[in-house]
């Protein structure tokens, strides 16, 4: 990408043939550069405001997000100027722009424009998709079945099948990160009618400790493939913990 980028400014006449854009003192027209490349590649407006033809390939909004984090990239790792935006000098009688070009107003506000027109296009979705009580029962029930056809399908044994499900199970349930599962152990849970009490040892928003206990209870037969109480109970009867 890099490369590409060099050769839509030598072909625009920007940039001289064999000079390089990426460089520690960037110059001053760098972040339109970077627009006017990524403008090139995908966007519906050409370069002199006309809207392209419908017949002209244009790239999706997460081929623009790694052109744009390609040139982050180059100014900030390979030529060491970070991720400081772009800014003017603040010393007195120095108008040198410093930071990193890539990360610019004027890149960040043409990236949100290109959003806002690839939504419009109907080209990207607006949200994401929720995640629902029936959209995880197939992943879930192929990884809790035990009588699965032998295959891709039958992975693990029955018991590593069990264990996921807990894990997945718990994680869903308390939104949890997944070290933080790992790091549960039996003297954490304790069970009583219906449910059981889940104590965490490390919690990431809660390092310096007062972690709440999470009461968790057996769930209805419908929704039995999300039941941590289920999988737990499982999981302890097959590992013989």
């Amino acid at each position: 990408l890099m490369q590409q980028c060099e050769t839509f400014l030598v072909d625009m006449g920007w940039l001289q043939d064999g000079e390089s854009f990426f460089c520690k003192t960037p110059r001053l027209e760098a972040p339109t550069f970077i627009v006017a490349w990524i403008m090139n590649a995908c966007d519906s407006i050409t370069l002199q405001g006309a809207i392209k033809p419908a017949s002209t390939e244009r790239g999706t909004y997460g081929h623009a997000q790694k052109m744009r984090a390609a040139m982050t990239y180059a100014f900030g790792r390979l030529n060491g100027l970070g991720d400081m935006p772009w800014h003017q000098s603040e010393v007195p009688g120095n108008s040198n722009m410093l930071g990193n070009p890539s990360v610019s107003v004027q890149v960040s506000s043409y990236m949100c424009s290109l959003r806002r027109r690839k939504v419009q296009a109907g080209e990207v979705a607006i949200s994401a998709r929720a995640i629902t009580s029936p959209g995880t029962r197939q992943p879930l029930s192929q990884v809790s079945s035990s009588d699965l056809a032998a295959g891709l399908a039958d992975w693990g044994g029955g018991r590593a099948r069990r264990l996921l499900q807990a894990a997945y199970t718990i994680a869903f349930l308390c939104l949890l990160r997944f070290d933080e599962v790992l790091k549960i152990q039996m003297h954490d849970i304790s069970f009583f009618q219906d449910g059981m009490i889940l104590t965490l040892p490390f919690r990431k928003t809660h390092q310096n400790g007062d972690i709440k206990p999470y009461f968790l209870w057996v769930l209805p037969q419908a929704e039995a493939h999300l039941c941590a109480v289920r999988a737990i109970a499982e999981w302890i009867d097959v590992s013989q913990i």
